[in-house]
This record gives C-alpha cells, structure tokens and sequence, in this order.
C-alpha cells in the first residue's frame, strides 16, 4: 500500500512536471519591431556600492530609447552623490525621506519614481542585479505587441563555489520554472521584480499599489495576482533577456529572504494556491516515502523512471530560459526544496514583521 501511494505520489508530481516542460515549446523568440520609450524604475535603499555596478551595465545597453529613474529610499550612505556624478542626461534621481504609515516602503518609492516616467514601458529591477547583456531591452522590445501589457522575465543568482550557492540557484532555476511554465500555459500567477516590464497605461490603469500598499512584499507577485491573464501577459526568455543577482552569503540570511518572498503566497488565487500545493505537497510526499520503499523489488525502475522524467523536463526548459542547472547536485538539492519550501511556507504564515530590505 505504501508502495502504491509512493507511486501515486510521483506520478502526480511528475505529470505536473511534464506538462510545465512541454509548455515551453510554445515559446517564441521575439521578432517585433517597436521602438518604444523604457522607463527603468528602481527602489534603492543604501545600494551605492551595487549602484556603481549596476548603472553602467544599462548605459552601454545597445538598445538607446531609455531613461532611469531611482527612488533613494531613505538612504544614508552616498548613492545620490554618486548618481548625480555621473551627468546622464537618461538618469533620473528621485529622494524620498520619509514613508506614510499606510505604505510599504518598496511600493511607495515604486509609486513615487513611476509618476515621474516618461516611457510607454515600466522596466522593473533592482539596484542589486545586472542585465545578463547588453541585449537585455532590446529582447524586451522584440517581445513587445498591441495585447500585450506585461512581459515576465527571469532573474537566476551568480554561481558561486558554496553548496548554498548551487541551492538557491536551483531553487531560482525551479521558481522559474512554474512561474513561466504557467505563463506559458495562459495562467500567469507571479513574477519577480528584478526583471518584469509592464506598459506604463496599463499600470497606471490598474490603480498601481493602491490595494495592497501596505504589505510587506508582493510588489511584483500580488500585482500580477490581480491584472494579468492569458491575453494580456507574455514572456521574455533567453540568455540576453536575464537579469542576474546576487546569492545570500549564509543560510540565515537567505531563510528571511524567502520568508519575505513566500509570505503574501496566501493571497493568491485559489487555484494558483491548489496548484502550486499539489505539486509541493506531491513533490514532498514521494521524498518521505522514497525511504520506506528502498527494499521493494520495482524500487529502483520507479526512482530512475522518475529521475529520468524531471532530468528531461528540467534540461529541456532551462535551454528555453537560458540557465544552467548543476547536473551533478540535481538530486540532492531538488530532494532539499522538496522540505525545506512547505517548511518556509508554513513559518511565513507564523512570521508577522517582514521588511522589504534586509
């Protein structure tokens, strides 16, 4: 019997895998020939340092129709002399020194720096990425039509020598996954904020932050949440169109990350939740009754079918999406997301004072 529903457990986890995979045959490079105005919008709080880095990687992009515009969250450190240093004439710096009480501080220098946009596009990212290439807008605009409103791109972490490192890129790797396999499939559920474009109209039309300003985090996932749909949402994908980041230095620092990440997860749709639950909850059930099948005589044809499946699944859409994945580490670290999400999703439902910058 155990047996039985340790199979029932990866048949459900693994028909939920293929059918993300195949979704991405669906996509298609982007070929359109617009030429937009962007507007890139960035929150910064004390980010100098990543500023210094970040700045002249979106100056030399070779796509040229763009201004940026930076929110100084409070900063107490030297970011806006800095800024000011530089002398763009695209470079756009707004301070802002104090926060309402009813305001999440991202959201409101968000709300704050896009009023003063220019562009037809909203490119959303933070001060502590990096365009992958210099093509990064301009695979944005080849992507851009008349229906479409919001574009969703991906984010991956640096690699770096940790096993920590190898983890959360994976866990990036597999966030992105489900959230551009569901896109792909026309059921858009969220996006992240380092790499996300949304048309200016339409963002102004949506009323912004207004419904959910005061919670902590959601700026990129609760809006998608609550405006995007199968006709009005698309997606960017490729090495040119990755925005990269930077990995948490240790395993507490990177535990309030996803805290912070996970904790407006109740506030999704219920079917983004029944989905997303059917799959960690399928995922986590066959690791705990991998252990208690070791001696069944079909225990190792059901194990290498099933690693079979996610290798081909996951090989095929990290190809579309322009990632790597450490082929070597794939069993540990996907057996450790299968425990360590549930188990961080269940503490951000316990864990009330979340801020946006740690």
């Amino acid at each position: 019997m155990i047996f039985i529903l340790w199979c029932i457990a990866g048949l459900i986890h693994l028909a939920i895998t293929g059918y993300l995979a195949i979704a991405f045959f669906r996509y298609q490079l982007g070929s359109k020939d617009h030429t937009p105005k962007f507007s890139i919008v960035i929150a910064a709080h004390n980010e100098e340092e990543n500023l210094k880095k970040f700045i002249p990687v979106l100056l030399s992009q070779s796509y040229k129709n763009f201004e940026i515009i930076i929110g100084l969250d409070r900063c107490t450190d030297e970011s806006e002399q800095f800024l000011k240093s530089i002398g763009s004439s695209v470079l756009k710096v707004v301070s802002i020194s104090e926060v309402p009480d009813e305001w999440n501080p991202k959201k409101y220098a968000l709300s704050k720096i896009t009023e003063q946009a220019d562009g037809d596009w909203l490119i959303f990212t933070d001060a502590d990425c990096v365009p992958n290439s210099n093509q990064w807008l301009d695979t944005i605009r080849k992507h851009i039509n008349e229906k479409v409103s919001i574009l969703i791109g991906l984010s991956p972490y640096k690699s770096e020598n940790s096993f920590l490192s190898s983890y959360i890129s994976f866990e990036a790797f597999h966030t992105g996954f489900l959230y551009i396999g569901r896109a792909l499939q026309g059921k858009p559920y969220m996006g992240v904020g380092r790499n996300m474009a949304i048309r200016k109209f339409f963002f102004e039309s949506s009323n912004k932050y207004d419904s959910i300003k005061s919670i902590q985090g959601g700026d990129d996932d609760l809006f998608i949440q609550s405006n995007a749909n199968r006709s009005n949402t698309s997606v960017y994908l490729g090495k040119d169109s990755l925005v990269t980041t930077y990995p948490k230095k240790s395993w507490k620092e990177y535990f309030i990350q996803k805290l912070r990440h996970l904790s407006v997860a109740g506030r999704y749709k219920p079917s983004d939740q029944l989905f997303l639950t059917l799959f960690h909850v399928s995922h986590l059930l066959f690791l705990l009754l991998f252990f208690i099948n070791t001696s069944h005589i079909f225990f190792f044809p059901v194990l290498l079918f099933y690693l079979f499946i996610k290798l081909v699944s996951y090989r095929f859409a990290a190809s579309k999406m322009g990632v790597q994945i450490n082929y070597i580490l794939l069993p540990l670290v996907d057996m450790l997301y299968a425990v360590l999400t549930p188990v961080i999703a269940m503490w951000s439902k316990l864990v009330k004072d979340i801020t946006w910058k740690n």
